[in-house]
This record gives structure tokens, C-alpha cells and sequence, in this order.
């Protein structure tokens, strides 16, 4: 009796041994998820706002502190704005044609590296949002 309980426990330790990282690439890549949906939707909210204020007339720099405002955290301190304000002769839009506000983040400086050990990185990957609006 007592070997075979010795068998069992030792069979229960090297089923842990397997079982074990996969269960924890799975919790990882759940947390690395849910990190990255929510710094795409911080990306998207700053994008519109961004877009609001260029359609309402906003100069670069408004646009630029608004998406700013928007994005908040020092994670995303790294976020890129470009704004599509003037026509391209540098005039800006008159009232009814489409302003643009592209955010771009490194998706590195909002989400972390977790799942490197199961050969998945997000260190070149870039969150990105576009939004367009019709200028008031």
C-alpha cells in the first residue's frame, strides 16, 4: 500500500510538472489580453478626443494637449499624434471638410512582455487609432 501511494504521489508531482506552465502561459496571456484591450480602447478614446477638438476648430497644439489629456497616464507618454488640419498647401480646412487625428503607441510602453517565454512578444507591436471628423 504504502508503494503505491508513493507511486501516486510521484505520478500527481510530474502531472503538476506539465500541467503547470501551461496553466500559467494561459493566465499570462489572459492578463497580457486584458492590459492590451484596454490601452487600444486609452489609444481610441484619446483619438476621438483629439478628432473632437480638431473638428470644433482646435489648432495642432489643442489637439495634441487634448489627446494628451485624454490618454493620461505616464504609461502612454510615448504615444505619437499626428492631426490633419491644413489642406496641402498649408491652409487650413474650411468648415465641412474631414479633420484626422492618428494616435500611434508602442505597445511595449502599455502592455508588458509577459509571454516572451512561449516565444509570443509584444515589443514591435504598435497600438493605432485613426478617427475622422467633419470640421464644424
Amino acid at each position: 500500500m504504502h508503494a503505491e501511494r508513493r507511486r501516486r504521489k510521484g505520478s500527481v508531482a510530474i502531472e503538476m510538472l506539465l500541467v503547470f506552465p501551461l496553466l500559467l502561459a494561459v493566465l499570462l496571456a489572459t492578463i497580457v489580453f486584458a492590459l492590451w484591450l484596454s490601452a487600444q480602447q486609452q489609444v481610441a478614446l484619446a483619438s476621438r478626443e483629439g478628432a473632437r477638438t480638431a473638428a470644433i476648430g482646435g489648432s495642432a497644439a489643442d489637439v495634441q494637449a487634448s489627446v494628451r489629456l485624454a490618454l493620461g497616464d505616464s504609461r502612454f507618454a510615448q504615444a505619437s499624434v499626428q492631426a490633419n488640419l491644413t489642406d496641402g498647401n498649408g491652409v487650413p480646412l474650411p468648415s465641412g471638410q474631414p479633420v484626422s487625428v492618428v494616435v500611434q503607441l508602442p505597445a511595449a510602453a502599455a502592455v508588458p512582455d509577459l509571454l516572451v517565454f512561449i516565444g509570443v512578444s509584444v515589443r514591435n507591436q504598435t497600438l493605432v487609432s485613426q478617427t475622422v471628423m467633419r470640421k464644424e
